[in-house]
């Protein structure tokens, strides 16, 4: 039995419609559990860009060490900026973006766990649990 706040993304990610509220509530639950997950793994992934129309580009959903403040960083997923020179700068986390980009990154949602999953079975060792884990939400999204 999978979460609920998993199945509800699935089906906003499906068209079903919410209220930002839940969609926070629900990426907020999501963000504990990548950042165990992420922390358990520290594999790096550039993931899919989740950039407002006018620079698509410009940002994207990425797992890494991400520091917060000069005291604060961790392993998780971040809505990132990414600078050819400077490397990727965390800016929000899933549940923490405008609602303007809020769309965009849950429609995100089953690239990046597609992504991250598959980057996951290649640097660690596929029998992990963490690695089972993320191979069974790239499949719950993906369906």
């Amino acid at each position: 039995m999978e979460s609920p706040h998993l199945i509800f993304l699935k089906n906003v990610v499906q068209g079903t419609p919410a209220n930002s509220p839940e969609i926070r509530d629900a990426l907020h639950r999501l963000d504990h559990m990548l950042t165990d997950l992420a922390s358990d793994l520290q594999i790096p992934f550039m993931g899919p860009y989740v950039g407002l129309r006018h620079a698509p580009e410009q940002h994207l959903l990425s797992v890494a060490e991400h520091r917060w403040s000069q005291a604060d960083s961790y392993w998780g997923a971040a809505i990132c900026s990414h600078h050819p020179v400077y490397g990727l700068r965390a800016e929000w986390t899933l549940a923490t973006v405008s609602r303007e980009r809020l769309p965009i990154v849950v429609q995100a949602l089953p690239s990046f766990f597609t992504g991250y999953a598959a980057i996951a079975a290649q640097s660690a060792e596929p029998s992990r649990p963490s690695v089972s884990r993320l191979k069974s939400l790239a499949e719950l999204f993906a369906h």
